[in-house]
């Protein structure tokens, strides 16, 4: 667990200095043109040198798409319905606790922890994995809360019917998420890069390099920032304590137990490589996505950011326990 806690321990050095920065306001202020940086240039640069980069795994298997599919959804209805059960408080965050209960940090702190862990090998699995979380989640989650918005607000209405909201809401969501997405537009020029002859010119393959080698340390800096508005969003009024545990139990235990569990009827077929990235990226502390989301579309994001605090800081013990069991 040491040597572990040796690999993960600097990553989170890096998230305390971004902490720490985030007191200077000159840097906070300017939190969203590094994010703005790290999302559109510095991620997709790093997610396309780790997956062409990365030695042979025996090929992409699709199993490992069809585990993300299904268990991370499941655990994520579990856990909205599961809020019910916890009084009216509980079930009035209950969408935030099922996207922050299953929504894991998959890029900015779930690649990086994949390759140091299981070694360049596990580039290509963690950037596929990671695209696959954020399709159900930068995609499903506004879809989802936006149609149940909209039928709350036309309630016994008609205004337009289905077919305006597939125009209005639905197809500007995908056209963002997915053809103006420069982390998807990447991962998918990778995937061509790898599985067929095609190449890059190497001059644009070291400029992307260059890039790419400022996102890891970029990104964590970035989270430890992120922690100042949703401690902020914590001190602002009270959040239910009970929803705060379900949901950082369902992310750092339920999601990776159900995932492992998942994993192993088909460990042959996957190999080490792909299980360990699977279990791994599930076991990622919470998004700092969901803090942003729930202010957005539930109009209060202090239970997602009351999620994301506890299972950040959570993870120190729960990441090395797993890497320990992988390894």
């Amino acid at each position: 667990m040491l040597d572990m806690l040796g690999v993960i321990g600097p990553m989170f050095l890096v998230i305390a200095v971004g902490f720490a920065a985030g007191f200077i306001p000159r840097f906070l202020a300017g939190q969203d043109h590094l994010n703005g940086f790290l999302f559109y240039f510095a991620l997709p640069t790093f997610i396309y040198t780790a997956m062409v980069t990365a030695p042979n795994t025996a090929g992409f298997p699709l199993l490992s798409v069809a585990i993300v599919a299904v268990v991370t959804p499941l655990v994520s209805i579990a856990l909205y319905y599961g809020s019910f059960l916890f009084g009216s408080r509980a079930r009035e965050g209950a969408a935030a606790t099922s996207l922050a209960g299953s929504f894991g940090n998959v890029g900015y702190f779930g690649i990086p922890v994949s390759i140091s862990v299981l070694g360049p090998e596990a580039g290509l699995a963690a950037a596929i994995i990671h695209m696959m979380h954020n399709i159900i989640y930068l995609n499903g989650y506004p879809l989802v809360r936006s149609i149940v918005h909209s039928r709350r607000e036309h309630s016994g209405t008609n205004p337009g019917g289905f077919g305006n909201l597939l125009r209005t809401q639905v197809a500007p969501i995908l056209k963002r998420a997915l053809l103006l997405n420069p982390v998807f537009i990447a991962t998918g020029l990778a995937l061509i890069v790898v599985f067929s002859p095609l190449e890059l010119p190497t001059a644009l393959n070291e400029s992307v390099q260059l890039l790419g080698g400022t996102a890891v340390p970029l990104a964590l800096f970035c989270v430890g920032l992120a922690l100042h508005p949703a401690i902020q969003g914590v001190r602002s009024g009270g959040v239910p304590k009970r929803s705060i545990a379900l949901g950082t139990l369902g992310k750092l235990i339920v999601l990776p137990v159900l995932t492992w569990l998942a994993v192993l009827p088909f460990y042959d077929q996957l190999g080490p490589i792909w299980a360990g990235t699977l279990v791994l990226i599930a076991a990622m502390p919470s998004s700092t996505t969901v803090y942003v989301f729930t202010k957005e579309y539930e109009g209060d994001g202090r239970l997602a950011a009351s999620i994301l605090i506890i299972s950040t800081l959570a993870c120190l013990l729960t990441l090395p326990l797993l890497a320990e069991l992988l390894l």
